[in-house]
């Protein structure tokens, strides 16, 4: 593990209750002692704050012991949009580093969306800037902010337009990172791009299902309509926040934007994982079979038959929605991240066995209102 820096020690986390919020607070917990962390957390009260936080740890699989060390101290009461009413608080005023996680992370289309990742995160920003002693923000962003680009591996630093973009999340994303320099100068802005962040290598999907339902679909459909040899680029949430707080303890980043990746060599198929699955499950691995876009509607019976009638349609448009992803074929450069001493991240395959034992309970329409909201 890399030394904490002296300048690095008082930390903020924001969207301490969210998923990747959670498993940044749980990174810092087991493995980085010499942190003071403090928590952003919507409560009535810090005794609720801990609560919340504590429920959101023992998903991750945090022992006892290490969720008992956090007390109403390490819980400071706000959202983004109010921060700067914590300004006279002591333990603000002594911040060292921000990992800010706080998002509204969701592909249904909800104006909630531009409002929070936006205009919140920037009156954020702007009261983080004036703090005293900060020297590091990390901001996270999202890989997949690279639009249309398709059968490719996206740089960080290539030229993204912020307004062609597929959702309005994604769009949301963009429109931030391009806000924050006017506040955060130098080498203060750190911006950590995340691609598709899917289960936990220890919880699987115990802390989130999201996404991992779209994987359900496909094993149950047997078809995708793009070719099964794409592959798609996915982290678990425990590296995505190992790299987060690796990003933020370090003494001096060499860029400005990084990829959380599986990169070029860790990206699997989508054939790749339906023989995982089907291995997993032990069961014949019957070679999924490539369609036309505008015969997805094929699958639909098959789909039913599996995870019945009840929600169907829904079920049909967010797959829709997700295809325009899964098609793209694009994988995201995480070599500046490996040359920071960041090991490589495990491939989707590796830790795919604890997505399924702990994925498979609840029922898909379930599932997906993570990704829904």
């Amino acid at each position: 593990m890399p030394v904490t820096p002296a300048a690095s020690r008082n930390l903020l986390v924001t969207g301490a209750t969210g998923f990747l919020g959670s498993a940044v607070a749980a990174e810092l917990l087991e493995n980085h002692p010499g942190v003071t962390p403090l928590f952003l957390v919507r409560a009535a009260d810090a005794a609720q704050g801990l609560a919340r936080l504590r429920d959101a740890l023992a998903k991750l699989g945090v022992p006892q012991a290490r969720q008992n060390a956090l007390t109403p101290d390490h819980v400071l009461l706000g959202d983004l949009k109010g921060f700067a009413r914590n300004a006279d608080d002591p333990r603000v005023a002594a911040l060292h580093g921000i990992i800010n996680c706080a998002a509204f992370a969701s592909f249904a289309w909800k104006p909630d969306i531009w409002e929070i990742n936006v205009e919140h995160t920037s009156v954020f920003a702007r009261a983080a800037a004036a703090l005293p002693q900060l020297t590091r923000f990390v901001h996270v962003g999202t890989a997949m902010i690279s639009g249309s680009a398709a059968d490719c591996v996206v740089q960080e630093d290539e030229v993204l337009d912020r307004r062609r973009q597929l959702v309005p999340y994604t769009r949301s994303k963009a429109e931030i990172e391009y806000r924050l320099p006017q506040w955060l100068d130098g080498d203060r802005l750190v911006i950590a791009r995340p691609s598709i962040v899917v289960g936990h290598t220890r919880a699987g999907c115990t802390p989130s299902p999201s996404i991992f339902w779209f994987f359900r679909l496909i094993q149950a459909a047997g078809r995708v309509p793009f070719s099964p040899d794409i592959r798609v680029d996915i982290v678990p949430v425990d590296y995505c926040a190992r790299a987060l707080v690796h990003l933020a303890l370090m003494s001096a980043p060499r860029a400005a934007r990084y990829h959380i990746s599986a990169g070029d060599q860790r990206a699997c198929s989508f054939e790749a994982i339906n023989h995982a699955y089907s291995a997993i499950k032990n069961v014949p691995a019957t070679p999924l079979k490539a369609i036309d876009p505008d015969d997805l509607d094929q699958v639909k019976d098959t789909l039913a038959q599996s995870f019945g009638r009840e929600g169907i349609e829904r079920i049909m448009g967010a797959i829709r929605i997700y295809l325009e992803f899964a098609s793209l074929d694009v994988r995201f450069e995480n070599r500046r991240l490996l040359a920071e001493g960041m090991p490589p991240p495990p491939a989707f395959t590796d830790y795919l066995a604890e997505c399924i034992r702990t994925g498979e309970n609840d029922t898909i329409t379930e599932q997906m209102k993570f990704d829904f909201r």
